[in-house]
């Protein structure tokens, strides 16, 4: 099966109608990589998959105890007005040799009346009644909803199936599907019924009422544990897990702050050095303003004293000459008529030497208002002509520098007010402390509960078999009823060839089992040679693992990240040994793994896990070098962008550094 396209329309946090291609471009780029924070919408998208395929049938982790009709009407976007949503898959299945594709479409609309739901499949784009009226079976063919949770499933969650019970269930479940002995044991129980009924038949007064009381009191028992597990389930989701959150919140924050706190040295010579250079450039504009700067303000007054002090100076220079030009004109007028030149020539200089005497004594006349004295007329000069743009010059750049420093200045002020205080660090730890002892609190209540469902089990199993006891005593006594007793003979007979037929079926097939997970196993494990066999108990399916000494190996001696490790690897060979080419799916995928756990899980598991495998990260596992050595193998890549104004998720194509980076 290939994963082709998943559609969400207003389906949790999902607004509007978003389309997800999931075809890998290539069968060595198998994995479609998704990113998002916690609460962007990683779990719903993976919840979206099982409730397109199976619809009522979905196994959904914040289902809990509501109805499928209710879950539908909540799954709605919040933040639009329409009170409609649809899911939409499209896929591949390939029978030998022949390509079949499918397209789910599943949608619903919340009415007074409740939640109306619509169901349609589209096979080779060819819309078939048929096969939706009886999808639920047909489903079986193509991803049979008992094995969903070995190849969809939370890699958080994963850690306790490496626990020995939750081992025992996990490996019996699958076999169970895995092997369809799930119809062996209905048929199983159903003798068993069978036989209970008959064995009441014709019963005394007294014998029925022992049985009716008996019965009773095993219906008031199974009750009883119903009622503990919707508490416990209750207590994880409403309590427990809120608290979890919180506690992982008051960490985050106490982190931010921490780091803030163990720099404030750091940040307050960096303000001391920003306020110094504030200072250094207040006292370089006080020594500007202190010298020829000002004197820019009056730069026309300057311009118009200098011209005129240049008309003074005309004007004293004419005095000078001006007595002097009067002797000189009556020798050259003297000399010229000496020299017999013409009068008309003569008289026109005659009249233009008069004219410019007359001009210089006009100029002479001037009013004198400067009189500078010459080292003042040249200060003047050189100030107007190169000091004053060179002041100008100066002082612009001495305000940008000064500008820049107290920029500086408030950005590191800002810093230095966002320093936590020793009180702000206590308030966050006491917080804290106060989540991990209400926490503490809630599993030992949870751990309580647990216990009393154990206690309660063990009572039904008790009452169960003295109720076998009283049936089987009664139909001793009744043993002149030959027909009933053939019939029970018969039916005892059946249920112990169907319990030979179960374990010669399952003895038969857990050496493979037993092969594809130890495989697994030693394919993710950093140390090869720590694990050389494991065996699975035919009847109890107890996980048993032993070390290259042959020795048995405990829970106890395996690191948490090679427990993980044997819960990834238990779901990996089941996964296998299913024999049906399914995409996986892994949400949380590298959980609490330490580093090097985490490179064996990128580098070993993800590229094999299936022909498609899609992953939901967080920014927090898939990074840094997990990233770039799983580059090789993605396919495509999303992210999951969580927007907290419209309360909405939207999907956008590429994976958080390739966000960033655009």
């Amino acid at each position: 099966m290939i994963l082709d396209e998943i559609v969400l329309h207003n389906f949790g946090l999902y607004a509007d109608r978003q389309s997800i291609t999931l075809t890998p471009p290539s069968a060595d780029r198998p994995v479609i990589l998704f990113g998002g924070l916690n609460g962007a919408g990683k779990t719903t998208l993976l919840d979206a998959f099982q409730v397109c395929l199976y619809g009522p049938f979905a196994k959904i982790a914040d289902r809990n105890s509501v109805s499928y009709q209710d879950y539908l009407a909540r799954s709605v976007h919040r933040g639009s007005k329409a009170k409609e949503a649809a899911i939409e898959i499209a896929f591949r299945h390939t029978i030998e040799g022949q390509e079949d594709h499918y397209r789910l479409h599943r949608s619903w609309k919340v009415t007074p009346s409740g939640c109306k739901e619509h169901f349609q499949v589209l096979k080779n784009d060819q819309l078939d009644i048929a096969l939706a009226d009886n999808w639920i079976t047909q489903v079986e063919d193509l991803f049979p909803p008992n094995i969903a949770h070995l190849f969809l499933f939370d890699g958080e969650q994963i850690e306790g199936y490496a626990a020995h019970e939750n081992s025992q269930r996990l490996i019996g479940s699958a076999i169970q599907n895995l092997l369809s002995l799930d119809i062996v044991d209905q048929l199983e129980k159903d003798l068993q019924v069978y036989e209970r009924r008959k064995r009441t038949e014709e019963k005394d007064d007294a014998g029925r009422s022992e049985i009716k009381e008996a019965e009773a009191t095993l219906k008031e028992l199974r009750r009883r544990i119903e009622t503990l597990k919707q508490e416990q389930a209750a207590l994880r989701t409403h309590k427990l897990d809120r608290k979890r959150k919180a506690l992982a919140d008051a960490d985050k924050q106490y982190r931010k702050l921490g780091e803030l706190y163990d720099q404030r040295a750091a940040i307050e010579q960096r303000k001391s050095e920003a306020e110094a250079r504030t200072e250094e450039g207040a006292a370089l504009l006080r020594d500007l303003a202190a010298g020829e700067l000002p004197l820019v303000l009056v730069r026309g007054l300057l311009e118009s004293s200098q011209t005129r002090d240049a008309e003074e100076e005309e004007g004293r220079r004419a005095r000078e000459v001006s007595s002097v030009l009067e002797d000189r004109d009556k020798k050259i007028l003297k000399r010229l008529r000496s020299e017999s030149i013409d009068d008309s020539a003569l008289k026109a200089l005659q009249t233009y030497l008069a004219k410019d005497r007359r001009q210089r004594k006009k100029q002479g006349a001037q009013e004198t208002v400067l009189d500078l004295l010459p080292e003042v007329r040249a200060d003047l000069h050189s100030l107007i002509r190169d000091q004053l743009d060179n002041q100008v010059r100066d002082g612009r750049t001495a305000l940008q520098r000064q500008a820049d420093a107290r920029s500086a200045a408030e950005h590191i002020q800002i810093e230095h007010a966002s320093i936590p205080s020793s009180d702000a660090i206590a308030e966050v730890l006491s917080i804290r402390d106060e989540l991990r002892e209400e926490i503490e609190k809630l599993e030992a209540e949870f751990a309580a509960l647990s216990a009393e469902i154990e206690r309660t089990t063990r009572e039904i199993e008790r009452r169960q078999q003295s109720l076998t006891r009283i049936l089987e005593a009664d139909a001793k006594i009744e043993a002149g009823r030959q027909d009933r007793e053939r019939i029970l003979r018969h039916t005892g007979k059946v249920r112990g060839t169907l319990g030979q037929f179960r374990q010669a079926v399952i003895a038969r097939h857990v050496k493979r089992i037993e092969q594809l997970v130890l495989e697994s196993y030693q394919q993710l494990l950093r140390k090869g040679s720590l694990v050389t066999r494991l065996t699975i108990d035919p009847e109890k399916f107890n996980l048993t693992l032993y070390g290259r000494d042959g020795s048995v190996l405990t829970a106890e001696r395996l690191s948490a990240g090679e427990r993980q490790l044997l819960a990834i690897a238990l779901l990996w060979g089941l996964a296998k040994a299913s024999g049906r080419p399914l995409p996986t799916a892994i949400d949380t995928p590298l959980g609490r793994l330490d580093t090097s756990h985490r490179m064996h899980l990128v580098e070993r598991y993800f590229p094999y896990a299936s022909h498609q495998v899609l992953l939901f990260s967080t920014d927090e596992e898939i990074t840094g070098p997990y990233l770039q050595s799983l580059k090789p193998y993605i396919g495509r890549s999303y992210h999951l962008a969580y927007d907290d104004t419209g309360g909405s998720t939207h999907v956008l194509p590429g994976y958080f550094e390739e966000r960033e980076a655009a």
